[in-house]
């Protein structure tokens, strides 16, 4: 039987300059693709040579074209400007630095179904894609549109305008599905399939070893949306009440922005005299944040806003509780069995739940949380859920058609 032929679309993907950049994307990709051929367009941003500005030179060093686990992997170009100068066009620039490519390779391979991540920039380049080679679109919005969306009017446009015009959206979490729902006022049409974990990465510890019981770790960018103001405030707290408690924040920053954060909260750590329990590790590899958290007592995750959470499945396929604000994708994951939910913003809050889980922890079976994350997240499920997608996706697409079709005879006539 011929598999069915699918062109992912992602600016969100690793490359050999970046290699943690949407690994949720490579991963799903990487499971899709035992059922499906695949092609993968993942652009990189293009700014020219400015004084000020050389964080983007990096990207000038991301091979254009690769092979990953058998299938082709192309990173073209798009022009952006300094900062958010272009936001407003990086549609209309990814569009153009991919349509040649997109061109050349539909030669050699027909693809059947684009599948974008996220609505903007990708899905709207989808979309246009889509109608100029007579394919369906499939999106998977990993972001909540409420609160960005406010504020760029002309991208909430484009945004509303192909998802109106994509055959089939995908929500990672039912909160994610709530706000672009909002915006179109088409929840039949977004369906919920959540980011899933890789079980033979994320792994317990192994003969009767145990976690370090005073390590409480957090993995994920180190800016303010995710909170990490409020758990260094709780830190505080947890120390005073726990002398032997140390926190180990795994991840960095890529973007100017959110480097210049990343150094606020250095300093922050520093004026709260927290120097000697806090430790900043830098970005790790998957194989790396694993063992990180398997070896400790707790995964904390206080961010402001979350669309899904997904070191959060990963912490618990390793064997290890967690702890999350209520800020929208965590509440689809947690329950009383693997961990609490906290308010946001919340700093008393949080220091509670993570003494009363450091406390606690011999409660927690590590095999029990594995099989609960395996049985609703496996990435194996997640792809089977998602290639279903695409076959819905084309139905619709061909009834649409014929619709269209007939409609057009009738007028006609």
């Amino acid at each position: 039987m011929q598999r069915l032929k699918v062109l992912i679309l992602s600016r969100n993907y690793p490359n050999n300059v970046m290699k943690t950049l949407g690994l949720w994307v490579k991963r799903l990709v990487y499971h899709i693709a035992e059922i499906c051929e695949l092609r993968v367009i993942a652009p990189v941003p293009y700014c020219p040579p400015l004084p000020g500005f050389p964080e983007y030179t990096r990207f000038r060093q991301v091979e254009l074209q690769r092979k990953e686990d058998g299938m082709e992997v192309y990173h073209p170009r798009f022009l952006v400007g300094p900062g958010y100068s272009l936001y407003n066009f990086e549609a209309l620039t990814y569009y153009l630095g991919v349509r040649r490519l997109v061109d050349e390779i539909l030669h050699d391979f027909p693809f059947e179904v684009i599948h974008a991540h996220f609505i903007y920039p990708d899905g709207v380049v989808g979309t246009w894609l889509g109608r100029r080679y007579g394919v369906p679109v499939v999106v998977t919005e990993h972001a909540p549109w409420q609160g960005w969306m406010d504020r760029y009017s002309f991208i909430r446009r484009q945004a509303v305008w192909a998802a109106r015009k994509i055959a089939l959206h995908i929500a990672v979490s039912n909160y994610v599905r709530t706000t672009i729902a909002h915006f179109t006022g088409e929840p039949e049409k977004i369906h919920v399939i959540p980011n899933g974990v890789e079980g033979s990465v994320f792994t317990p510890l192994q003969n009767g070893a145990k976690p370090s019981p005073n390590q409480i770790l957090y993995v994920g960018f180190i800016n303010f949306n995710k909170g990490l103001d409020i758990l260094l405030q709780a830190m505080l707290q947890v120390v005073r009440h726990r002398p032997e408690a140390k926190l180990v924040l795994v991840g960095g920053s890529i973007y100017r922005n959110t480097q210049l954060q990343e150094q606020r909260l250095r300093q922050m750590v520093h004026d709260l005299g927290l120097d000697s329990r806090v430790e900043f590790t830098g970005p790790k590899l998957p194989t790396e944040v694993s063992q990180y958290m398997r070896e400790s007592a707790v995964l904390v995750l206080p961010s402001r806003l979350e669309a899904f959470g997904s070191v959060i499945v990963e912490a618990l396929a390793c064997g290890t509780p967690v702890i999350a604000t209520r800020s929208g994708g965590p509440e689809d994951i947690i329950n009383e069995k693997v961990g609490l939910l906290v308010p946001k913003e919340d700093p008393e809050a949080l220091a509670s739940a993570i003494i009363q889980v450091l406390e606690r922890r011999d409660e927690y079976d590590a095999q029990a949380l594995r099989d609960y994350t395996l049985k609703n997240f496996s990435w194996q499920g997640i792809a089977r859920q998602t290639v279903d997608i695409y076959k819905e996706a084309m139905n619709r697409f061909q009834v649409s058609l014929k619709n269209t079709r007939h409609l057009s005879r009738r007028y006609s006539s």
